[in-house]
């Protein structure tokens, strides 16, 4: 079969004037599919565009909530034209049954073992409504199911097709090393969709697969720290020690990012394992410190992901010192913020940027979006708060979604474009680059860490444009 693979995108997107980086969904999808077929990649968020009278028998789309309708128009598009098409994606997980009127068939949870069956039965006109992975109760769903249970072992897993779309338009490549979180921060569907159980890739095989990649790339796990508060898994901690080691070893050396939970400090194997990231090149982390108030910590759920005991022994002074010992490392903070707590006011938008310059980390300040397949989507849903006038272009970030109880809709988004604004003038880009270069003096990891900034703050502007 010939095969089309679709990465949707939109014309403002935060990556588009950031650093570019190769995606991975369908560059994983791609290199699952047997060698018989013929694979096309096409990715949106870089420019290409999807052509609905491409000589194709079957078409695969990554749906996300915030580019779903424009998922969903393709879709429409290539059935019109009688191909078939295959949606998977988070945003399936969330709106399996919505996501249904526009594919003959949808995906849920991950592909690993489901994509070979899909195309067997393509192939074999058998296709089923829907194909699920994982332990997700299937009672909403209406029309012929495969169920797998188990979410899918990750030993084995082929290279990634990186081949299949023009590498030189990417700065960095990317890749993953586990998948599981153990956190459940209540905005957040990651727990519910890959689950609580931590799985690793054999460290061979990752470091194989990173030994083809090029000077810089980014991974895409939850943390690149792992979870050092697991105590009973003794495992988890030597599994990144031994990553590390062998990662540090590589020649020439990669710098590398990802998402990295700042509380790993605060166990001793965890210090371990940010000081092996740091030599094995890691030269910034996105950090979810999520609210500045213990009220925010409880409500978010994010108090767990930062490992206090509880939301009330929240203390801004031991981020602060985490801040400061990562950054000592020669990392990079990117700090992400959610603003739209129930018991936030307006001034906690300063209060946000305020801490970001004190601390010299890049502000990463947004209005909450509760995210469908999140429990706290689901309570807004069912307390009437959710605007469901809105469609899903709305949850990209860049609006609001969702009634406050005291913050008038209007007041929140002015707010929140102001301290991007001003979170990424001159002066803070130029003393954050600086910062970054006193604790690691490499020309690169600064140059880097000054066009990133550059690019987010030149996204965000489009994105206030825009509205």
């Amino acid at each position: 079969m010939k095969i089309n693979i679709i990465f949707p995108g939109r014309d403002v997107e935060m990556g588009k004037a950031n650093m570019p980086v190769m995606p991975l969904a369908p560059t994983l999808l791609a290199a699952l599919t047997p060698e018989a077929h013929d694979v096309s990649l096409i990715d949106m968020f870089y420019g290409d565009e999807p052509d609905d009278d491409a000589d194709c028998d079957l078409v695969a789309i990554t749906v996300r909530t915030p580019l779903a309708m424009i998922a969903y128009d393709i879709a429409d598009k290539f059935i019109a034209e009688g191909k078939t098409v295959i949606l998977g994606g988070p945003h399936t997980y969330a709106m399996p049954q919505e996501a249904k009127q526009h594919a003959a068939a949808v995906a849920i949870g991950e592909a690993e073992e489901l994509w070979p069956l899909i195309l067997e039965d393509v192939h074999a006109g058998s296709l089923k409504d829907y194909y699920v992975c994982g332990p997700y109760k299937l009672d909403t769903l209406n029309g012929t199911v495969h169920h797998q249970p188990n979410r899918p072992d990750l030993a084995n897993l082929p290279m990634m097709r990186r081949d299949l779309l023009p590498r030189d338009r990417y700065l960095m490549d990317s890749i993953f090393t586990t998948r599981g979180c153990p956190n459940f921060c209540r905005f957040c569907p990651v727990t519910p969709i890959f689950g609580p159980q931590i799985r690793h890739r054999p460290i061979d095989e990752v470091v194989a697969e990173v030994d083809t990649l090029r000077q810089r790339y980014f991974n895409v796990d939850d943390s690149v720290f792992g979870h050092p508060q697991i105590v009973d898994r003794p495992e988890e901690n030597q599994y990144y020690f031994d990553l590390y080691k062998e990662l540090a070893g590589l020649r020439p050396k990669r710098l590398w990012s990802g998402a990295g939970g700042l509380s790993a400090l605060n166990y001793k194997d965890g210090r371990k394992i940010v000081e092996l990231a740091a030599e094995s090149g890691l030269c910034s982390i996105a950090a979810g410190l999520e609210s500045l108030t213990g009220a925010g910590q409880k409500q978010s759920g994010a108090w767990r992901k930062l490992h206090f005991t509880s939301p009330d022994s929240f203390e801004i002074q031991k981020l602060k010192d985490n801040i400061r010992n990562i950054q000592e490392l020669g990392i990079e903070i990117l700090g992400f913020f959610v603003i739209g707590w129930d018991e936030d006011t307006p001034d906690m938008y300063q209060r946000t940027l305020d801490f970001c310059d004190e601390m010299k980390i890049i502000p990463f300040i947004l209005t909450l979006t509760p995210m469908p397949g999140s429990p706290i989507y689901d309570e807004y849903l069912e307390q009437g708060r959710i605007l469901t006038e809105l469609s899903w272009d709305a949850y990209g970030g860049d609006a609001v979604v969702f009634k406050h109880p005291t913050m008038d809709l209007e007041v929140m988004s002015a707010l929140n474009t102001q301290v991007l604004r001003e979170g990424f003038s001159m002066g803070r880009i130029l003393s954050r680059t600086f910062n970054t270069f006193k604790h690691r003096p490499s020309l690169g990891v600064a140059l880097n860490s000054f066009f990133t900034q550059l690019g987010i703050g030149k996204a965000f502007r489009q994105q206030i444009e825009k509205h």
